[in-house]
């Protein structure tokens, strides 16, 4: 058997890193971090980013340092993983069902200040007879459907305050809240229909916090929202904290929002042919990085300091327009590319969250060194 490759030394220059591998700009994780901190800072509303996006522990408490409530995960697995790395306050924004799943939420509930979503009566008791049997007492959030049309309760059912009344009543489950996502509007391009949909959205939130409180009930926590329209979320009385998780390395998709975060993921990639001047073929392909929010945009180092890929203006020499298996296909766009076999270009992902879900490293790299490799230890964690 042949030994691993040896493991890159912290401090050795980006371009000698093997590719294709998984980078993050500590510079610009760092300011997106610290926007959003501010952000929630002076709007009075609690952040508690979601994990699904990084998958990374060493992220995750970055975040905690700069303020974050807690951290949202979307798989028991991931939660697993979270509390393993010491962090403490978890909200799973999913239902936990079955005999698999919720012996293990109990068992997570021993170590950590654990919340869970949940809609239906029948899993309800489940959850309260696992959590007896174990003596634990997990938070619980009603999830509400406000337009998103997956999972929830029907935000203008008398199921809302029903099932929020049963978990008020249960005897091992404590009632914290109410959670609705608006997924179906927090990425549309167009700012004033995206802006419009999640106000229609939180008002529907906000009108069956007040029916729920009006029947007696405390609600403490109103979870909402994500990296697409958490400005608009903290404007609302009701809600008191918001589940944004994309801002933190800001893929493609979410960049053609214009938001004003910096794109800290990349993949670093090597161009291995060129077949044509109009041809570049690099050995990133659909095993390194995923289509299905768009194709990567090109970002490639600068010469003699222009900038000759891409640009915050969304200036483009070279695009991606094909990925197979183990090789990303470009053409020029604007006259022939000066890149030749051996260089060394970066894809900024268009959709990071699943992009990062391939890899068991991301390589953070600062001043174009490498400063630490961390274990991406929530991926592949879909249970």
């Amino acid at each position: 058997m042949r030994p691993p490759p040896p493991a890159e030394p912290i401090g050795m220059p980006i371009d000698e890193i093997d590719t294709p591998v998984l980078l993050v700009d500590l510079d610009d994780l760092e300011f997106n971090i610290n926007k959003l901190s501010t952000h929630f800072s002076q709007a009075g509303k609690h952040l508690r980013p979601h994990t699904k996006s990084h998958k990374t522990p060493a992220i995750a408490h970055l975040q905690l340092q700069a303020g974050a409530i807690g951290v949202t995960c979307a798989k028991l697995g991931e939660a697993e993983v979270m509390a393993d790395a010491g962090i403490d306050d978890i909200l799973i924004a999913n239902e936990v069902v079955g005999r698999h799943k919720i012996p293990r939420l109990m068992e997570l509930a021993r170590r950590c200040d654990i919340m869970v979503a949940v809609d239906d009566p029948d899993n309800l008791a489940d959850l309260d007879t696992a959590a007896a049997a174990v003596g634990v007492q997990p938070r619980m959030l009603v999830e509400l459907n406000i337009g998103h049309d997956r999972c929830g309760v029907p935000f203008e059912s008398d199921a809302v305050v029903d099932l929020c009344r049963a978990v008020h009543n249960a005897d091992n489950l404590r009632f914290a809240g109410i959670m609705g996502y608006q997924g179906h509007v927090v990425d549309l391009p167009d700012a004033d229909e995206r802006e419009t949909g999640a106000r229609q959205c939180l008002d529907r939130l906000s009108t069956a916090v007040a029916n729920v409180r009006a029947a007696g009930l405390q609600v403490d926590i109103v979870s909402t929202s994500a990296t697409g329209d958490y400005y608009v979320s903290t404007t609302y009385d009701a809600v008191t904290e918001v589940q944004a998780g994309s801002y933190a390395l800001m893929d493609a998709a979410y960049g053609a929002l214009d938001l004003g975060f910096r794109h800290a993921l990349t993949v670093l990639t090597t161009v291995t042919s060129r077949p044509t001047p109009e041809q570049v073929i690099t050995d990133a392909g659909l095993k390194t990085l995923t289509p299905e929010h768009g194709f990567p945009l090109v970002k490639l180092p600068s010469r003699e300091g222009i900038e000759v890929g891409w640009d915050p203006q969304g200036l483009r020499f070279l695009e991606c327009h094909a990925l197979s298996e183990e090789h990303g296909r470009l053409r020029a766009v604007d006259g022939d590319c000066h890149l030749q076999p051996g260089e060394l270009i970066e894809f900024i992902p268009g959709h990071g969250c699943t992009t990062m879900n391939l890899h068991d490293q991301i390589y953070a790299v600062r001043d174009g060194r490498l400063e630490a490799i961390w274990p991406i230890a929530a991926r592949g964690k879909v249970r």
